[in-house]
């Protein structure tokens, strides 16, 4: 200890106040040559994070998914927006075309395709659509989902989990599978975001089918997370709790809407481009060490 002790005295040096500073002419120990931030500090942080990269949004056509492709549009992504609603997506372009500095055509950065992502064709189709336009792909949205009626576990049906884990679990599986497999072919690595909800991090009454299909979609990230680290792409999901659009309501019964805004710590419901921010961040170099994560975008809603 006493050998230890010196060393450490050893790069110290006593100033004429009695404060114990840094010698600068002794050595300093490995590791403690330069400061940590030392890369960052060297060039300036640019707001066109995701400059030149390709980014693949399914369920795009839908309030999150229009501000989602709006701000990675902005940050100098190009972008692919796949929706079941064609009338959605034409009226997604006139909205993105705000997004784009003056005199860029759209249609050299925007890209949409009317698909259905429960359908295995469909979703290879769209894969393959978004690689011959843009030659390559690096980030991917999975956001196409459906809530049901809130109903007790005694009144849910077959056929509504059939309905709900085909559009929530289903296409998750399907995009997954084949957005990965061009990222591995392509072999840049990449960032794939699921969409879920706090109801895949904690249970709500009357949703029972709902919870159990996002609950199942975080099972399907972590895999995923798993298997394709070694081919560089990164697997994380979001959990969102109420997203203040045009039909929040539906699905939400008057009780869990009460319960869920009484939890929430900030005094507001979350807003679409809540959502953007974090998919942008997920979706850069900035999130680069971060796979199999769970981001809670819920205003404190859920406490773990």
């Amino acid at each position: 200890m006493l050998g230890r002790q010196n060393s450490v005295n050893s790069t110290l040096s006593r100033s004429s106040s009695g404060i114990v500073v840094p010698n600068m002419n002794k050595t300093v120990r490995p590791g403690m040559e330069r400061a940590p931030t030392s890369m960052a500090l060297n060039k300036p942080l640019s707001r066109l994070r995701l400059d030149g990269q390709v980014a693949l949004i399914f369920g795009g056509a839908g309030k999150i998914g229009i501000e989602t492709a709006g701000r990675l549009l902005v940050e100098g992504a190009t972008v692919a927006i796949v929706d079941i609603d064609q009338p959605a997506l034409e009226g997604a372009i006139p909205v993105l075309r705000a997004a784009l500095p003056t005199g860029v055509p759209i249609e050299s950065r925007l890209l949409t395709i009317a698909a259905d992502a429960t359908i295995e064709e469909d979703v290879e189709a769209c894969v393959k659509k978004t690689l011959q336009r843009f030659d390559r792909l690096d980030i991917a949205l999975l956001n196409a989902g459906v809530r049901d009626e809130a109903k007790s576990l005694f009144d849910q049906t077959e056929e509504d989990y059939d309905h709900v884990m085909s559009v929530n679990v289903k296409s998750a599986f399907l995009c997954v599978k084949h957005v990965a497999a061009a990222m591995r072919v392509l072999g840049n690595g990449g960032s794939i975001i699921f969409r879920s909800s706090i109801a895949g991090l904690r249970g709500f009454p009357d949703q029972a089918v709902y919870s159990t299909s996002r609950f199942a979609v975080r099972g399907l990230a972590l895999s995923a997370a798993e298997e394709l680290g070694q081919f560089n792409i990164r697997v994380n999901t979001i959990h969102t709790s109420i997203i203040a659009t045009p039909g929040y309501k539906e699905g939400w019964s008057p009780e869990n809407l009460a319960e869920v805004k009484e939890d929430t710590n900030l005094p507001r419901l979350g807003q679409p481009d809540d959502v953007a921010s974090v998919v942008a961040f997920l979706a850069s170099d900035d999130s680069r060490f971060m796979t199999g994560g769970c981001l809670k975008i819920d205003g404190g809603c859920v406490s773990y």
